[in-house]
């Protein structure tokens, strides 16, 4: 197989993976809302709770579609190191 002098470079960063940390800010400050609020009502408090649980929802989604799409890019590497390593023999040996 080809061998590069170069590292291979970090996966670039994917919109569901923004979009996880940025899920993760909103639940933490929900949080901290309802840690800080000392005359917080009934009503207000169920909605926080109910905006955090589909956060995290949302989450556990964002996270299995980012899961899933670097399952995807392996795959395409394999595929990419198999199609080097059959076009390795064509190569043959010449010397530049």
């Amino acid at each position: 197989m080809i061998d590069s002098p170069r590292r291979p470079a970090a996966p670039p960063s994917t919109p569901a993976g923004i979009a996880l940390g940025l899920v993760m800010c909103a639940i933490a400050l929900i949080t901290l809302a309802l840690a800080l609020a000392d005359d917080l009502g009934d009503p207000a408090f169920f909605a926080l709770i109910g905006a955090e649980l589909l956060l995290t929802a949302a989450m556990g989604a964002l996270f299995g579609a980012s899961h899933k799409q670097s399952t995807t890019d392996a795959a395409q590497r394999q595929r990419d190191e198999e199609a080097l390593a059959a076009l390795e023999p064509l190569h043959g040996g010449e010397q530049r």
